[in-house]
């Protein structure tokens, strides 16, 4: 464990840092504008737990001091690539995309691959579809008549010209036609291409066409003269295809409880033009903006493909969003902005994102816990609605049933998948509250439930799945109650909301104003399933407890019945019903029962039964 003294020798400065474990393995890299700040917060307390929960692994910390947050920022990547730590949160595709790969040789080849390594060679991409990927190469090795054989470049002098050189399809390095100089040249050019700057490349060729005819060099000239024609009239289509539309990413986020996943909608040149799919190792308990912050970096870094514009579904915080447009603009060596957008199609296309990453993420949950069937659509609405983290796949509906404050009872209900799970339901009698008072009552049941969810023995068995969202039949006032109650327990923090009559507002903690949804939406009929099955459940409860409790007082009405008498008669005939229809000699069995009394016990329950 980090000591004080272990904090007080870090420095305030901007950097990165590497937490180790007792093993000396590192267990998480972060960086910070402020280390020791950080480290502080990391280390903090609340409910006797610590803020970030993989400190209690950690023996040391080394910092690593940079210039500033934007250098820090790439350091950190690199680390976490390089260690793979077990608690930061890392990228995984659920498939290989296609890139266009340009070793690092003396004379570099370009092709297609579907693995990126740490070897010097520069990756392009990645694609959304293997067929854009072909044309796209296919397209600028006609531009660019680079080699596509697989000689190593040391070879290549003993290798005689092809048929790619006779059919003006290679420019033969082989046969000492073209300088290592005039091939970097033309690979450079391919980059030009690949990175979206076709002007750069267009005016390079033309310096060179015409260096070549000053200096007599015909047949050269010709060659980049043919170079020059193709790349003009392939970078035309580009920029009639563009149409001034911004190249921009739209990234959706979907969580089904440990499944985590990220689609990006691709949008180039005013056409979407794929979408992809990616799943995050180590975000069970991470925030959104985290999760998002993560991705971004780690993603992008990757991706030369870098667009202008990339939409959010959530801020990631001003420092943050700014310390990664300028390391995107680093990058991608142009502007890049991040944006979360609240209405329009931008924001209709997130929403698209969204859903793609739910439906991936669901996939996922499904195939890891063996789900055959797929989350109703009503409980995607309510995440939806609500912007839950996770999914609600377990709602918990809690309701308080009583009249004037006696038999008060407290009703919990559980809907699993958007249905009903009547196993689960669960009913507690108030003990420790005597007058009226709802918020007092809920406080109680909410204790004892998560008491009972914790406590090891064997009510832990039927309370310990723990909810995905805990609804309370109420307004404002019933949601700070139940908070109060769970902030005194030692318990991780549940998403909560309340439901009130009437207007059906839904409140939620942190919001000053509660969520009005449409009457027609799914999350909220769901909501209101739940409200009403606990108010079901929990008067069923309270009347059932009153009745017996009315039945038991009028038979203390009758001379010579007392409460242990009245408790011996019930025992035996359930009801006044059942008293009223059984004989006097099995009344007068009952011990201390004459038959003059069960004579007048008789009368007393057929009359009330009338």
């Amino acid at each position: 464990m980090i000591t004080q003294e272990q904090l007080s020798l870090l420095p305030n400065l901007p950097g990165v840092y590497l937490m180790h474990d007792a093993a000396g393995r590192v267990v998480y890299v972060g960086k910070a504008i402020d280390i020791q700040k950080r480290l502080r917060q990391h280390c903090g307390r609340k409910n006797g737990r610590y803020a970030s929960p993989f400190v209690e692994f950690v023996e040391s910390v080394e910092a690593i001091l940079t210039d500033g947050e934007d250098e820090a920022l790439l350091l950190e990547y690199n680390l976490i690539k390089r260690y793979h730590p077990e608690f930061n949160i890392k990228l995984k595709d659920d498939k290989r995309y296609p890139y266009i790969k340009i070793t690092s040789e003396a004379f570099p080849r370009a092709y297609l691959t579907r693995t990126v390594d740490d070897d010097g060679a520069r990756y392009f991409g990645p694609y959304p579809h293997v067929t854009q990927a072909r044309r796209t190469l296919s397209a600028l090795h006609e531009i660019f008549p680079i080699r596509t054989c697989k000689y190593e470049s040391d070879r290549l002098t003993s290798v005689r010209p092809c048929l790619d050189y006779e059919m003006g399809r290679c420019c033969a390095p082989c046969g000492g036609v073209v300088t290592p100089d005039e091939y970097a040249q033309l690979c450079k050019g391919v980059e030009g291409f690949l990175r979206g700057r076709p002007e750069g490349v267009i005016d390079q060729l033309q310096r060179r066409m015409m260096e070549c005819s000053e200096e007599m060099f015909f047949e050269k000239a010709a060659f980049y003269r043919d170079i020059l024609t193709a790349a003009e009239q392939f970078a035309q289509q580009q920029k009639m295809l563009r149409n001034t539309v911004e190249n921009q990413d739209f990234i959706g986020l979907g969580r089904v409880h440990e499944a985590a996943c990220v689609a990006v909608i691709r949008r180039r040149n005013g056409r979407v033009v794929g979408t992809s799919s990616h799943f995050l190792e180590g975000a069970t308990h991470a925030e959104t903006p985290e999760a998002l912050y993560a991705f971004l970096m780690q993603f992008y870094a990757r991706n030369t493909d870098v667009p202008k514009e990339i939409y959010l579904p959530a801020a990631i915080g001003a420092k943050r969003g700014e310390s990664l447009e300028r390391a995107l603009t680093q990058l991608a060596d142009r502007p890049v902005t991040i944006k979360t957008p609240q209405r329009g199609m931008k924001h209709a296309m997130l929403q698209l994102a969204e859903k793609n990453s739910l439906h991936y993420a669901e996939r996922e949950f499904r195939k890891l816990h063996g789900v055959k069937h797929g989350v109703a659509p009503n409980v995607i609405a309510l995440q939806e609605s609500l912007r839950l983290e996770v999914l609600p796949l377990r709602i918990e509906g809690y309701d308080i049933a009583n009249t004037q404050g006696g038999e008060a009872v407290g009703a919990m209900v559980v809907f699993q998948d958007g249905r009903p799970r009547k196993s689960a339901y669960r009913r507690f009698r108030i003990k420790g509250v005597e007058q009226i008072n709802d918020y007092a009552m809920m406080q109680e049941m909410l204790r004892r439930r998560f008491l009972h969810g914790a406590d090891g023995g064997e009510e832990a068995k039927r309370f310990a799945e723990p909810p995905d969202l805990l609804m309370i039949d109420g307004g404002k006032g019933h949601l700070h109650a139940a908070m109060e109650a769970l902030d005194e327990l030692d318990i991780p923090q549940f998403p909560i909301c309340s439901l009130a009559k009437r207007e059906e507002l839904i409140f939620l903690p942190g919001l000053p104003e509660p969520i009005r949804l449409d009457r027609r939406n799914e999350g909220l009929r769901l909501l209101q399933q739940v409200r009403d099955e606990a108010h079901r459940f929990g008067n069923t409860y309270h009347a059932k407890l009153r009745g017996k409790r009315i039945q038991h007082s009028s038979l203390r009405t009758v001379a010579g019945v007392g409460p242990a008498r009245e408790r011996d008669l019930m025992r035996r005939f359930g009801s006044l019903e059942g008293i009223a229809a059984a004989t006097l000699e099995e009344i007068a069995e009952v011990p201390g029962v004459t038959h003059d009394l069960a004579a007048r016990l008789k009368a007393h329950c057929a009359k009330g039964v009338e």
